[in-house]
């Protein structure tokens, strides 16, 4: 059985939750072994956090996180090394034109065959700057054959939405596995 480790954040910014771990709570399959992790918003620590699982254990890593500005579901082609937003982690840190890792390649990209995915959702060149791309670039600099990291978008807390993009993510994750 394929294992598959998919995280989600806590809520951040003064929201009671945050739509990547309400979609999380819906995932499950019987197909593979899924280990489920929620992470804090908070820059570099939140990689650290996942790293307490064994990387190398899983066939995949997918990161879901939110964008409520966002009608679709996006799944992220690359990330940037540099974090800059306008509002601060759950730590309090801001930051604005900071470099994620010294001399690392000012673009990674998942070599994952997102193509096939998009019966499921849009593909993004844009994961933003905030911690969802801090934690993609440190995943695609950790294994870029794989690592997957998948904006949800607004679900206007609608548990019929969390439902679909569940099972989004499940035919993606089945995709990416054939």
């Amino acid at each position: 059985m394929k294992k598959v480790l998919i995280s989600a954040f806590k809520p951040f910014n003064k929201a009671t939750n945050n739509y990547s771990n309400e979609v999380l709570n819906y995932i499950y399959s019987s197909k593979y072994d899924l280990t489920k992790v929620i992470i804090d918003v908070v820059y570099d620590e939140c990689f650290k956090e996942l790293s307490k699982n064994n990387l190398d254990e899983y066939d995949l890593i997918v990161a879901l996180g939110e964008a409520r500005s966002r009608e679709v579901l996006t799944i992220e082609k690359n990330a940037f090394n540099i974090s800059s937003c306008s509002i601060a982690d759950n730590a309090g840190v801001l930051r604005k034109d900071t470099t994620i890792i010294d001399n690392g390649n000012e673009l990674l990209e998942t070599v994952l065959d997102l193509e096939k995915c998009k019966d499921y959702g849009e593909i993004s060149f844009n994961p933003g700057k905030f911690v969802c791309n801090n934690l993609y670039y440190h995943l695609l600099n950790y294994n870029n054959h794989k690592s997957l990291f998948i904006h949800i978008p607004n679900c206007k807390d609608d548990e019929n939405l969390y439902r679909k993009y569940a099972l989004d993510v499940l035919n993606i994750i089945s995709i990416l596995l054939e």
